[in-house]
């Protein structure tokens, strides 16, 4: 029983319809350029892997301690992990970041801390970085473990999911930030569809 739960720590990635896809638009968002990339709830490490074997250097900030000593155990060079939790304070000691990852989070934040939790982290990752690739969640379940109110979007509704995050960008990012990319991607069969987005900064 021990191993099939390791197992499933190991396939996280392939339980998740379009895990490389998402991997591949990182990776293009990016470019080729050496960059500095903080990956904010890194689970594992695939991703941080990923991308550190495309020549980044990738930080991979992970709260569970399970995650975070398999991500320390399959790293590859370009790869540091840290084990702790996000919050504002915690981004802006940080270094500036060519590119903050916010992949599967934000409604993680949301559940543990509430809202405006959720929100302030944003906004600190909005003014520590010049890129931010954040995956959002359709499903209003995700944001309410913790006992928080559902976000306001229709459950599932790709598109009106889509419209809360934009406003949620607009309001903490502030107009100095544009969306360039915006995709409704495969997820998983108790979540069709998640949202991704890739957001620049556009001026100082």
């Amino acid at each position: 029983m021990k191993f099939l739960k390791f197992r499933r720590y190991l396939d996280f990635g392939s339980r998740h319809s379009s895990f490389n896809e998402r991997n591949q638009l990182i990776a293009s968002g990016i470019g080729k350029e050496r960059s500095w990339i903080l990956d904010v709830g890194s689970n594992i490490g695939q991703t941080s892997n990923f991308l550190a074997s495309n020549g980044h250097f990738v930080v991979g900030v992970e709260k569970f301690e399970k995650e975070h000593k398999i991500a320390c155990a399959r790293s590859v060079p370009g790869t540091a992990f840290m084990r702790t939790s996000v919050t504002p304070e915690f981004i802006h000691s940080t270094v500036n970041w060519d590119a903050i990852l916010l992949l599967s989070v934000l409604h993680r934040i949301y559940s543990f801390e509430g809202e405006e939790f959720m929100r302030s982290v944003l906004k600190a990752c909005g003014e520590k970085a010049n890129q931010l690739f954040i995956e959002g969640s359709t499903r209003q379940a995700r944001y309410m473990s913790g006992g928080h109110p559902a976000p306001k979007f229709t459950d599932f509704d790709t598109q009106d999911a889509g419209r809360w995050h934009q406003e949620l960008f607009q309001s903490e990012l502030g107009h100095n930030w544009q969306v360039s990319d915006v995709r409704v991607l495969a997820h998983s069969k108790s979540e069709p569809h998640r949202l991704f987005f890739h957001a620049r900064k556009t001026t100082g």
